[in-house]
């Protein structure tokens, strides 16, 4: 860290002695408390990862973690060097993510890990509309259902969702999504997830909102799905397809739009300049909590795509409100 640009930081040694590390330009302070050396062992053989799971493991703290990774975030350019796993460890991430790939089998294992962690946890921190995807907030005074709901109506409106559609929504989640465009655009929608907690609640929700002629929730992979829609929407799906399965997303949109169909996608991406040294080395997500996915950056996005005969026609970035 002696390249440290901006702000300070002060590491405590586990023998009680405080050291400072000044930048260059003032900035954020950071704290590091480290409870011991074998961190550096993780870093030296894991970089950031072992970072991760060095604090898991107890062996370094901070008074302020959120102050001490905005060091590190704005500190970018030293981090990315000094932190970078070695040959051995980038190695052993990338079997272990070719292991999770997302063939029919593991897809439902990846999305069981992380969704199928029950639905009582995720109502303990979800909004009401049970979204777990990023909001619109056109104001900035919205609160989070009626941004999630915002969200719903954007997407619907430039898909050109209209009363009578039917529409194929890939990776329904917990049902918001499908209950808003039945309820408030009088549309028939076909939800597909592979999560049991997320279909079980979804099916119950749909039911529950006197919207069973409307709404037809199922188990099923994106992939063996056989009927055409006027509409296809999928929201924060994509990021758990997986690369190698990239190809088989969009050639499925295609496959299911009627003559004159769309098709409105949400993702998550990662910036294009980040995006080859992302790929290369699966990180603390990729491991731990989204097996067998990968962020797209927006050249991959378009590329893939248009391998499949899909014509961008709209885009929105909204990361940065």
């Amino acid at each position: 860290m002696r390249g440290l640009r901006y702000g300070t930081l002060d590491i405590t040694l586990p023998d009680g002695r405080t050291v400072r590390v000044p930048g260059k330009e003032p900035g954020q302070h950071g704290h590091v408390i480290i409870h011991d050396y074998r961190l550096l062992r993780r870093i030296l053989s894991n970089g950031d990862m072992g970072v991760a799971e060095s604090y898991i493991a107890g062996e370094w703290s901070s008074p302020d973690v959120t102050k001490f990774l905005e060091l590190f975030c704005i500190n970018h350019h030293v981090v990315e060097d000094s932190l970078t796993a070695g040959g051995f460890a980038r190695g052993f991430l990338k079997l272990f993510h070719w292991w999770n790939s997302n063939t029919r089998s593991r897809a439902k294992r990846n999305i069981s890990a992380h969704y199928d962690l029950g639905n009582a946890f995720y109502s303990k921190w979800l909004d009401p509309t049970m979204t777990y995807s990023s909001g619109l907030f056109p104001s900035g005074d919205e609160d989070l259902p009626a941004a999630q709901n915002e969200k719903y109506r954007h997407l619907a409106e430039r898909t050109g969702v209209e009363t009578g559609h039917h529409v194929l929504e890939i990776g329904c989640g917990w049902g918001g999504f499908a209950e808003f465009a039945a309820k408030e655009i009088g549309c028939r929608v076909t939800g597909l997830t592979i999560s049991r907690e997320q279909f079980d609640f979804a099916r119950k929700r749909v039911f529950d909102a006197g919207l069973g002629e409307k709404v037809d929730i199922r188990f099923q992979d994106y992939r063996d799905e056989r009927g055409l829609y006027d509409r296809i929407a999928s929201i924060e799906m994509f990021e758990a397809v997986g690369e190698k399965y990239w190809p088989t997303y969009f050639e499925t949109l295609r496959d299911r739009l009627k003559p004159g169909g769309a098709a409105g996608i949400q993702v998550i991406t990662i910036q294009d300049r980040y995006f080859e040294q992302y790929r290369a080395t699966p990180d603390f997500i990729q491991r731990y909590v989204f097996p067998g996915g990968m962020l797209p950056c927006p050249t991959a996005l378009d590329q893939v795509s248009g391998a499949a005969g899909l014509k961008r026609v709209y885009v929105r970035v909204f990361g940065g409100d």
